[in-house]
């Protein structure tokens, strides 16, 4: 008569038995699964992080054109744009393009003036800068300067 504790559980051989098909089947699609959706998180982050770039430049280009509009409000006296591109920032008529070295965006700066007007609070700019996206979206940043008259 045997016992149980004498029996022994028989060693497994190789090529018993191994993963079926419809396994390896689940186990690539979770992992294509996982890596898609790694790829996609991936693009989208770089694409925000390429926006917000473009739009601090474009924010720091409208507060470098009123800041120069601060400095001589005489100057603008036609839609125009302070000329960042040498040490003088002449004010020139018609838009100033910017070009982000590097990358290679394109900034369209334009300096105009909203009440031709001496009224009680002085002349009113508005500066706006334009770009296209990384996304091929058309996008503006507009600030809006009063010049008090004393």
């Amino acid at each position: 008569m045997r016992t149980t504790a004498n029996i022994q559980p028989r060693p497994r051989t190789l090529g018993n038995r191994g993963d079926t098909i419809i396994e390896v089947l689940i186990a690539t699609a979770i992992v294509s699964l996982v890596l898609v959706s790694a790829y996609a998180i991936t693009i989208r982050n770089t694409r925000a992080t390429q926006d917000v770039q473009e739009n601090s430049y474009a924010q720091k280009l409208v507060e470098q054109q009123v800041e120069l509009l601060r400095q001589n409000p005489a100057a603008a006296t036609t839609d125009g744009c302070f000329d960042t591109t040498t040490d003088a920032h002449i004010y020139t008529p018609g838009t100033c393009t910017v070009t982000v070295p590097g990358n290679g965006a394109s900034y369209t700066v334009t300096v105009h003036m909203a009440t031709a007007e001496s009224g009680v609070f002085g002349a009113r700019y508005q500066v706006q800068v334009a770009w296209k996206t990384i996304n091929s979206v058309d996008a503006n940043v507009t600030a809006y300067y009063t010049v008090e008259h004393t």
